[in-house]
């Protein structure tokens, strides 16, 4: 009897291992966020830039294969749009810290 396995095609592994980049990169960011010790912190920093560029590898080289659709082009004002809403955001949320906080 000659059982066949499975074999998994080169595609998918490279898939998987970058979704693997992408959840090992939200949990350093978690880790980065909750660290209160600056040495632990900048470990953990360390880990997400290592983590984002093995990433964008790894992005870089499915694209080149075909391996990896992007979305549909987006126009560049709703770029900007959304830049500037998240900019004025930002500077809303540092004013209240610095009233209620003093940072």
């Amino acid at each position: 009897m000659n059982i066949q396995t499975p074999t998994i095609g080169e595609q998918d592994i490279v898939y998987s291992f970058l979704a693997d980049l992408k959840r090992s990169a939200r949990e350093y960011t978690t880790a980065v966020t909750e660290s209160n010790c600056p040495e632990v912190r900048q470990v953990f920093e360390q880990l997400l830039q290592s983590t984002l560029k093995m990433q964008d590898q790894t992005y870089q080289l499915m694209s080149q294969q075909g391996w990896y659709n992007t979305s549909s082009p987006v126009l560049s004002a709703e770029i900007n749009k959304q830049i500037n809403t998240y900019t004025q955001t930002q500077t809303q949320t540092n004013q209240i810290l610095q009233q209620n906080v003093g940072i």
